[in-house]
């Protein structure tokens, strides 16, 4: 459901925030998530988000320039905070591309217990909004910080020929999940046969 800014509004993106400015921006990060998690990617509108919070709707238009931009900057946020597991604990794996297979595994679970999230985060993930973008630039993205926290100094041939469709299959396979009921494990077969069929030589 398409949330427009109201007449006679502008959309102001503040570049320099006090501490009141982006905790306010967190909450609204953090309510946007409750939204999406109870209900889904329709249920996070710029009115609910501010009613929840209790500010006007304009206050919310000052800090995301609508509902796609807000989930992009969530969807950012769930990408650190997977990489900071990934970080403190890294999957076991001789090779790389059982540790990939396993980080992946990791993401598809993670993902699997709040498919209202979710699907909403890769809704707008999809969008073509410029304000998601900006947020959320690259598909590819994630992927890849994933892949430099799991190689350490590992060096790949071709790593940037195999980020791109390795993204692309995680993509696809969240997609399948959260969108048409796949199982958690069908989706991370794939992911784990792709990941040895691109890093076996690695």
């Amino acid at each position: 459901m398409k949330d427009p800014v109201p007449l006679g509004e502008t959309v102001t993106m503040t570049r320099r925030l006090s501490q009141a400015q982006a905790e306010k921006r967190a909450e609204a990060r953090r309510v946007a998530s409750e939204l999406a998690s109870e209900s889904g990617y329709d249920a996070v509108t710029m009115t609910a988000v501010a009613d929840r919070i209790g500010v006007s709707r304009a206050t919310i238009y000052r800090y995301f320039a609508s509902k796609n931009h807000l989930l992009a900057e969530i969807m950012a946020e769930w990408t650190q905070r997977i990489n900071d597991n990934l970080r403190r604990n890294p999957p076991a794996g001789i090779t790389l591309a059982d540790r990939v297979g396993k980080a992946f595994e990791r993401i598809v679970h993670m993902a699997a217990r709040n498919r209202g999230l979710t699907s909403a985060i890769l809704f707008a993930a999809t969008s073509s909004d410029p304000a998601a973008r900006e947020a959320f630039p690259s598909w590819s993205g994630p992927v890849e910080v994933y892949l430099k926290t799991l190689l350490g100094d590992e060096q790949v041939p071709n790593l940037e020929e195999i980020i791109p469709v390795l993204s692309h299959v995680l993509f696809s396979a969240l997609i399948a999940m959260a969108h048409r009921g796949q199982e958690p494990r069908e989706a991370a077969n794939v992911l784990r046969t792709t990941a040895r069929l691109l890093l076996s030589s690695a």
